[in-house]
């Protein structure tokens, strides 16, 4: 597995940890899961994270820039107010 920790600033649009409140401080996760795929989901600081459905697929599952977007929106989905 494969992770990268991340710090985002007060002001962005990232829904708050349920857990504990915290929108800033994020570790970016991926793991194989399978021959040709990987999954990608983001946990807080304080290790809460979302269902593994809100996970991203990702055939090379990097933690790059473009990815660590990809998955603070699914945290965003996961946690988002109905």
């Amino acid at each position: 597995m494969t992770t990268r920790a991340v710090q985002f600033k007060p002001d962005a649009n990232i829904v708050p940890c349920p857990q504990c409140g915290n929108k800033t401080h994020f570790v970016i996760h991926s793991a194989q899961v399978a021959e040709d795929y990987c999954e990608l989901w983001a946990s807080c600081h304080c290790g809460h994270q979302p269902a593994p459905e809100h996970a991203f697929e990702d055939v090379w599952g990097g933690v790059n820039d473009d990815n660590v977007q990809i998955v603070m929106s699914c945290w965003n989905d996961a946690f988002s107010p109905a």
